[in-house]
């Protein structure tokens, strides 16, 4: 899990081989622990700032901060990303030479991750393919037998405890202060030296990310407040005495595994040793921008709704019971101090931390978690022919698996067919306060249950997105528990595109929320909800409550008791702020800098213009 990928250069376009050798060693590299390593923090900037040190003890094409000076020039790289390295290497020297340094470098620079490495010989009579299909397994067997050797050993005598992870401290980050006691001084924050060192690298891709993600096209006019990042939890899901509340959100791909083995099978060269892990690397490349061009429009489309009227606050309007959303104060771009603001600079109310291959995680304010991950399958399903700029990584995507139309196309509301993959999503609500490793674990607990339902979709259901949701922080045991007594949820993405618009939309015959008010509000909570909580029939409350009010009960068409309690749960929470119209689906969008994601090239790819 890394955030924005860079990669190394497609072998044989600056001097590495383009096939494998004959015989060699393939090495592979899988970093364990990355979410207890990126989540364990309660800083934003925290989290990007270890998920960015993930990428890079993985990037091969990085010489300053990656690790392209452990790789020797005659290593064909496979796999550089996601946390993970695999490379075929000239002999069991090479192997271990790099294995040896690589490890040393790892413990120096994140001691809190641990390398499982395993090597695949091959020689002349086998193929590189064949040493790649035994890699998973070998690699399997290395997770059980772990050493001790790669505990950090931290120094004696430190008294001080990290402010982040409770281990010995030995920096002082003069960049965060906490109050000394009654006189209200600010004491410099002591930390240990891994944490100051992803600070570090965290400001440094969140001014990346910032140049990405939201400045304009350099000839587009400015117009409205300057937008920025947020780089603390407290400053999302806020609103003056009303509960404070986030989201985080993980979306991943379904079923890439399968999907990379059929392609490498598919374009294969059978004539060519290896050609069919070289051509999944290229593939695995389009997700990655794919995963980062869906980042890019979320950020992108919330921006695009942004208001300013004078003397008032920047927000985001929307119809809903939250209300807007009201922007805070962002901080200057060249500083980490959040009482330093830049003038007319304002935080929007979300964040992708987690950008890796084909996986997305981000946290937003709770109000906009729903209408996000709308947006996010609505992006995902557009229409390739509508986009039509093959510079989009929707459609370079659709056009590399479609293979001349021997891919694996998909239905998407019966108008239109893409090679789009699907994703699987799970959204977590906590609270401001709470540790983003608890709503991690939460949304990523729920999203592989979303996953296996898709596995697990009756024969003749089309393949579809898949989402589930929690709106209680108190752990992913319960979390699952409702998940399961409910019978609700996971929906798929049709199934949440009808549930938001019956329940919760404005306008809809017996919606909860009609005009964007709820109503009835009082009965709901009081006496209905407790009532289906208990699983009793809501049948006979009902008619005392029509003859009670003098009218027929009006509740969303279709609705079942699970159903009608998730929306319930949400209602309080819901706001939609119309991202769909703020940015078209099909707007096209640049692949990004490097054309996959990362932002290592000095100009953007072209494409479609910033809103």
């Amino acid at each position: 899990m890394t955030p924005l990928q860079q990669h190394r250069p497609c072998p044989g376009a600056d001097g590495p081989p383009s096939v494998p050798p004959v015989s060699g060693v393939v090495v592979g590299v899988d970093l364990r622990g990355i979410q207890a390593f990126v989540f364990g923090g309660r800083r934003i900037l925290d989290a990007v700032g270890r998920a960015a040190l993930v990428a890079e003890l993985t990037d091969s094409g990085d010489a300053e901060h990656g690790i392209a000076d452990l790789v020797p020039d005659d290593c064909l790289v496979l796999r550089d990303a996601g946390g993970a390295f695999t490379g075929v290497f000239a002999d069991r020297g090479a192997a271990r030479l790099f294995t040896a340094r690589y490890t040393r470098h790892l413990r120096d620079r994140a001691g809190g991750l641990t390398p499982i490495v395993a090597h695949v010989p091959y020689g002349p009579g086998e193929t590189v393919d064949e040493a790649l299909a035994l890699l998973p397994q070998r690699l399997r067997e290395a997770r059980g037998h772990m050493s001790t050797l790669h505990v950090p050993a931290h120094g004696y005598g430190i008294t001080a405890e990290c402010a982040v992870s409770g281990a010995p401290a030995e920096v002082v980050d003069a960049s965060r202060s906490a109050g000394a006691g009654g006189g209200g001084d600010k004491v410099p924050e002591r930390v240990s030296a891994d944490v100051a060192r992803a600070r570090g690298v965290g400001r440094r891709w969140h001014r990346q990310q910032e140049r990405a993600w939201l400045d304009p096209e350099p000839h587009a006019p400015r117009s409205g407040p300057r937008l920025a990042l947020p780089k603390e939890t407290d400053r999302l899901g806020r609103e003056h005495g009303e509960l404070s509340r986030i989201a985080v959100a993980h979306i991943d791909v379904n079923g890439l595994g399968v999907l990379l083995g059929e392609y490498r099978e598919r374009v294969a060269d059978p004539q060519v040793p290896g050609s069919g892990a070289l051509a999944q690397r290229e593939l695995s490349r389009r997700i990655a921008g794919l995963t980062e061009g869906l980042a890019r429009a979320l950020v992108r489309a919330v921006a695009a709704t942004v208001r300013t009227e004078p003397g008032s606050h920047a927000v985001v309007p929307g119809v809903g019971p939250g209300g807007a959303v009201t922007l805070a104060p962002g901080a200057d771009r060249s500083t980490d101090h959040p009482d330093r603001d830049l003038h007319g600079t304002v935080s929007l109310p979300l964040r992708p931390i987690v950008v890796a291959g084909d996986d997305l995680t981000l946290v937003c304010d709770a109000r906009l978690a729903l209408p996000l991950v709308r947006y996010a399958l609505d992006w995902l399903d557009a229409d390739p022919e509508r986009i039509a700029d093959p510079a989009d990584p929707r459609v370079a995507l659709h056009r590399a698996l479609d293979h001349d139309g021997r891919g694996p196309r998909r239905s998407v509301h019966g108008a239109n067919t893409t090679c789009v993959p699907t994703v699987g999503v799970g959204l977590a609500i906590q609270p401001v306060g709470a540790p983003l490793s608890l709503g991690y674990d939460v949304c990523e607990a729920l999203c592989s249950r979303a996953k296996a339902r898709r596995v697990a979709r009756p024969e003749g259901e089309s393949d579809d997105h898949v989402v589930a949701w929690a709106t209680r922080s108190d752990g992913v045991e319960r979390a699952l528990e409702r998940l399961d007594r409910r019978g609700t949820l996971p929906l798929t993405g049709h199934e949440l595109r009808v549930f938001l618009d019956s329940h919760l939309g404005a306008h809809a015959p017996g919606s909860l929320l009609p005009g964007g008010a709820p109503r009835e509000r009082g009965w709901l909570h009081s006496t209905l909800v407790p009532l289906l909580e208990s699983g009793a029939d809501p049948e006979p409350e009902l008619l005392r409550r029509e003859r009670a009010t003098g009218r027929a009960v009006d509740l969303p068409r279709g609705w079942t008791p699970g159903g009608l309690l998730d929306a319930v749960e949400v209602m309080d929470l819901h706001l939609d702020p119309g991202l769909a119209a703020a940015l078209d689906p099909h707007r096209p969008q640049p692949l990004g800098r490097t054309g996959a994601g990362g932002p290592a090239c000095p100009t953007p790819t072209s494409g479609g213009p910033a809103p």
